[in-house]
């Protein structure tokens, strides 16, 4: 098994090689909401989310969240647009979704002081990346 180590700006990134250990994703996002603190407990998320079915969908539910709360930032011409989260190809993308999965889950993300997701629009989304363990993220 690959251990995980956090990196640069909070990534957690794996120990062999340097490749993340995306396909424990359900068990990142366990270890993320028990070992992080959680500034703000009322969009936090308290539990691990799983797959729910039907499985949610990037275009009509998770996109439409991302656009509103990450892309603003997340573009081109945005605050940080080494990371860049304009669509379902950068979301769903294996060298984006471990740093998309921990900044979200562990409320990093958005930045305090920015729009925050509710918490029932956070487990979603956590919910989707639970749905992505198998490999493609449901589009």
């Amino acid at each position: 098994m690959t251990s995980l180590r956090r990196g640069p700006r909070g990534t957690v990134r794996g120990g062999a090689g340097g490749r993340a250990a995306l396909t424990a994703t359900p068990l990142l996002l366990a270890f993320v909401s028990m070992a992080c603190p959680q500034p703000s407990p009322s969009t936090c998320p308290t539990s691990s989310a799983a797959c729910p079915m039907p499985a949610p969908s990037y275009d009509a539910d998770v996109g439409p969240l991302i656009a509103r709360y990450c892309s603003r930032c997340h573009s081109p011409d945005g605050g940080n647009p080494r990371v860049l989260l304009q669509g379902y190809d950068d979301v769903a993308s294996t060298s984006q979704r471990g740093k998309v999965l921990f900044q979200l889950s562990s409320c990093r993300m958005p930045l305090e002081g920015e729009p925050q997701p509710t918490a029932g629009e956070r487990e979603l989304i956590l919910s989707w990346f639970a749905c992505c363990a198998g490999g493609a993220c449901p589009r």
